[in-house]
């Protein structure tokens, strides 16, 4: 269990609101003191990040020989490592939903 650095009490759930969102977080019952954790925080980067990236890009394919292709956003690039030679993408087909995932590793 977390405990206060400053008085040594027992943290509690809670929640903390920036720019119109609510993340977790913790809070000292006796002097207010609210705190991250390293896991709290990550997984507040990531909703933040998410949330950068949510809006849809609209884009058309490119002839590429006999192929198609397509560009990235740089934001998307530099989000997802598509930067660095040993990234992987996974093409998954979904034909009933009309739909391409891709998958990074």
């Amino acid at each position: 269990m977390n405990t206060c650095i400053t008085c040594n009490t027992p943290l509690r759930p809670c929640k903390v609101s920036y720019k119109n969102e609510r993340y977790e977080a913790m809070q000292c019952p006796r002097c207010k003191q609210k705190v991250f954790t390293e896991d709290l925080a990550i997984n507040a980067l990531k909703k933040l990040e998410s949330l950068r990236l949510k809006k849809e890009y609209d884009k058309v394919p490119l002839h590429i020989g006999n192929s198609i292709g397509m560009t990235f956003p740089k934001d998307i690039t530099k989000s997802f490592n598509l930067d660095n030679p040993r990234t992987r993408l996974k093409i998954i087909p979904h034909l009933g939903q009309n739909k391409i995932e891709i998958e990074v590793s």
